[in-house]
């Protein structure tokens, strides 16, 4: 068994393989139905593909993968930034390898951006466990608030800057903010690294 295999199957790679599957599996057959958005904001009759909210599980999925499989990779003399690189760029390509195959698989590669840009950034504060917690509620705050009446001429309903998890396949303010948030995300947990969740804290 060569060291590329056993540095995946150390981080468990293979079990992201089958999840990012699944997802694209789930999407093909299910990624095409609508979901109601049941707005608080005073917006009525928006509805998103379930393939813009699928990336949630990916990005998830991601983020459980930053966490260090032993203690030997946290007390190894090489600089872990080339590490932790090479993790997150095989993540990231394992997971994008879904979202071509959901339907409208553009708004679902933005969507896995911005996502998982917010799973580094909690996994490098809170731990690598707790990453799911802020692209969850960001998910669940752009259902629930992002969605806004259009006060243009065509009128219509759309999605406010920030929720760009329910925003248009077109909107580039969606895509600038999701691309920011994954290159801030992937630089904190290159430089840092995921919280140590196994020692003690303040």
């Amino acid at each position: 068994m060569t060291i590329a295999r056993l540095w995946l199957r150390a981080h468990r790679w293979p079990t992201l393989a089958a999840t990012s599957c699944l997802v694209a599996v789930a999407g093909l057959v299910l990624g095409g139905r609508h979901v109601p958005i049941p707005s608080l904001s005073g917006a009525r009759g928006l509805s998103v593909p379930l393939s813009q909210l699928l990336p949630l599980l990916l990005a998830c999925a991601v983020a459980l993968r930053t966490r260090a499989p032993t203690t030997v990779f946290r007390v190894v003399p090489r600089s872990p930034v080339p590490q932790r690189a090479a993790l997150l760029v095989t993540c990231l390509v394992t997971v994008a390898a879904a979202c071509p195959l959901l339907p409208d698989g553009q708004t679902a590669l933005r969507n896995l951006a911005g996502l998982t840009g917010m799973a580094l950034v909690t996994a490098t504060i809170a731990g690598a466990t707790r990453g799911w917690t802020l692209p969850l509620l960001h998910l669940m705050c752009c259902l629930l608030f992002g969605a806004h009446p259009r006060h243009t001429p065509q009128g219509g309903i759309g999605a406010r800057w920030w929720a760009f998890a329910i925003a248009d396949a077109d909107d580039r303010t969606a895509m600038a903010v999701a691309l920011l948030l994954c290159a801030v995300g992937s630089l904190l947990f290159v430089l840092r690294g995921p919280r140590d969740e196994t020692a003690p804290h303040d």
